[in-house]
């Protein structure tokens, strides 16, 4: 299948699977094809409460300097190359963040 990262805009990277740009438990419906490491990526940069109030489209999140910075990254990556990080240090601990 040639499915395409909306974020990343890769076709064939792994970890393929709907995102949801507002997270579940903040009340978000709308999903979107995502990469494993795009997903990965927004998820170790934002909390739960900033992917809801400000960067709750993928046009924020893409617009977003360090996003910008991750799309030069992988985009110089094999379709293999998956994305992983520990939780960025100032983003605070705990479930809902």
């Amino acid at each position: 299948m040639n499915e395409v990262c909306v974020f990343c805009e890769r076709t064939g990277a792994s970890g393929m699977h709907f995102h949801h740009v507002v997270p579940r438990c903040k009340k978000g419906k709308d999903t979107e094809l995502t990469c494993g490491s795009c997903g990965s990526f927004i998820h170790a940069t934002w909390s739960h409460n900033e992917l809801r109030d400000i960067y709750n489209t993928v046009a924020k999140v893409r617009a977003d300097e360090r996003f910008q910075k991750y799309l030069v990254w992988i985009l110089k990556q094999t379709v293999e190359t998956k994305f992983k990080t520990a939780r960025r240090n100032g983003r605070a601990e705990g479930k809902y963040r």
